[in-house]
């Protein structure tokens, strides 16, 4: 398995992905820049040893050294868990691919096709692994995103340093000795969720740094009798059973990207809610609440958190109840609230909020049904949020000057780095945030 994966990732293309593809990569790359510069002040971890640094940090320094940078700047970049996401796979690859390859820039003498390309590496063997793993060991608390990320950001930073196919081998291998976390946090208020993706970051640069200095990793490290899905699922998975997953295009393709700081079960929690806000008039009139879900996405971790007393960003982001009640209590999402501000109508409505599962309805949908005091039902409804909430080029634009405003950045800094992006192609050099 390790084999063929590292073969493909040496083989990779950008040539080879479709120009619908190609133009999701692109606008991924804003996308999560954008929401990394918003999430400066949600981080939770330390910046780090910035004197005579040179690695760019998203907070606007520069780290000492490229694993710290890969460190801090996934965690921000997660901070608002607005980052983009696979709903299959159920993990945030960009927000550890990107911080990882940023790092990795400025000791590596990388065109832009070269840095999309590493990307879009990064993006199939994240998502190629997670997509057969994740619908498994969900349920039993084991976060995708810790687990099987990782692997992503070693494949990118493997492709961006001209690794070749038995290098890159041993570096996903040793990738299996770095990998781990659980969805405890979600339920537990804690901070571990951005442990997770800066592990994962600097996992990237740290497993391709051994490789390179001659440790070497098991050749069925990931498919032996004793190995990482083998101990996971407790049987044997070969290549031929996901090779199907490891397609760059369809990776890149089906990414989500979220429209609001929620997590990306809760979007369309949110976008139903928000429906059927115009229908309400007065929200103490409102006596029921009634949510249908995904069983799946129902059952993640945290999405059933009620309170009352919520600790932490953390359970909130994740929680359904909070979301619809939230929207409702102000006719749309309000950040703020997810970080400790009151409201005494949306703490009145989340107990009367119950979520149920509906087995016919497909991931990334919901319903929101309102039972109003005079007997009457108003419903809202999300058939698809990757495609309701979808950000394309016609709308990233004002989306993200929004984000970089919230962070105090001017404008034209947003501009200037969004032509940068779209001129990745061509360019000569990697420089994302180009100054005036």
């Amino acid at each position: 398995m390790i084999s063929e994966i590292a073969r493909r990732v040496t083989e990779l293309s950008l040539n080879d992905l479709t120009p619908q593809a190609r133009d999701r990569l692109e606008l991924c790359l804003l996308a999560n820049l954008s929401v990394g510069v918003a999430g400066v002040p949600y981080c939770r971890l330390p910046v780090p040893i910035e004197e005579g640094g040179r690695y760019p940090l998203l907070s606007g320094g520069a780290a000492l050294m490229a694993r710290d940078a890969a460190f801090y700047n996934a965690a921000v970049m997660h901070a608002r868990t607005q980052d983009d996401f696979d709903p299959i796979g159920n993990l945030h690859a960009g927000t550890v691919i990107i911080p990882a390859l940023m790092a990795v820039a400025e000791d590596t003498a990388l065109s832009g096709k070269q840095f999309l390309e590493a990307i879009a590496a990064g993006y199939m063997v994240a998502i190629g692994i997670s997509r057969f793993l994740s619908p498994r060991t969900t349920p039993r608390g084991v976060r995708s995103t810790g687990y099987y990320a990782p692997f992503g950001a070693t494949a990118a930073v493997a492709r961006a340093r001209g690794l070749d196919a038995t290098l890159t081998g041993h570096a996903l291998a040793l990738t299996t000795v770095f990998a781990g976390g659980t969805t405890q946090a979600w339920l537990d208020g804690s901070d571990e969720w951005q442990l997770h993706v800066a592990n994962a970051a600097e996992t990237g640069i740290k497993a391709v740094d051994l490789a390179l200095a001659g440790v070497t990793g098991g050749k069925h490290a990931l498919d032996g009798p004793a190995g990482f899905h083998a101990s996971l699922l407790n049987e044997r998975v070969t290549f031929d059973m996901i090779s199907a997953d490891f397609d760059p295009s369809r990776a890149l393709e089906e990414s989500v990207i979220k429209r609001y700081p929620v997590s990306g079960i809760c979007q369309s929690v949110v976008l139903a809610a928000e429906r059927v806000c115009e229908q309400i008039g007065d929200t103490a009139a409102i006596a029921q609440i009634k949510v249908e879900m995904n069983p799946f996405e129902m059952g993640y971790p945290g999405t059933l958190n009620k309170g009352p007393a919520f600790r932490a960003f953390g359970e909130r982001l994740m929680s359904a109840p909070f979301c619809v009640s939230a929207v409702l209590a102000r006719g749309a999402l309000h950040f703020p609230d997810f970080h400790g501000a009151t409201d005494p109508t949306r703490d009145r409505l989340l107990p009367v909020v119950d979520v149920v599962a509906d087995k016919r309805r497909p991931i990334l949908s919901a319903k929101v049904s309102i039972t109003m005091r005079d007997g009457r039902t108003l419903t809202g409804e999300t058939q698809d949020s990757r495609a309701e909430v979808r950000l394309d080029w016609s709308t990233v634009m004002d989306w993200g000057h929004a984000l970089w405003r919230e962070a105090g950045r001017e404008g034209s800094a947003f501009d200037r780095c969004a032509d940068a992006v779209r001129s990745l192609q061509r360019a000569s050099k990697v420089e994302l945030f180009p100054k005036q």
